[in-house]
């Protein structure tokens, strides 16, 4: 993976046409592991964000 972001970060004119499509990209069964666990992770983190998104504080009630 390193290399290809090497190869795709030159200013250069590059020499190779890579196409790496990540939307329709599949685990194998030896990624499906790591993938499902990872996914979950990625899946709590939107919803924590989404509250912290939409947090409006507790100023008022810290005071009273």
């Amino acid at each position: 993976m390193g290399n290809l972001l090497r190869l795709l970060s030159r200013d250069e004119t590059p020499k190779y046409d890579v196409f790496v499509d990540f939307e329709n990209a599949q685990p194998t069964d030896t990624e499906k592991e790591v993938y499902i666990l990872v996914e979950c992770v990625l899946i709590e983190a939107n919803d924590i964000l989404c509250e912290l998104q939409t947090y409006k504080g507790a100023g008022p009630e810290i005071r009273e």
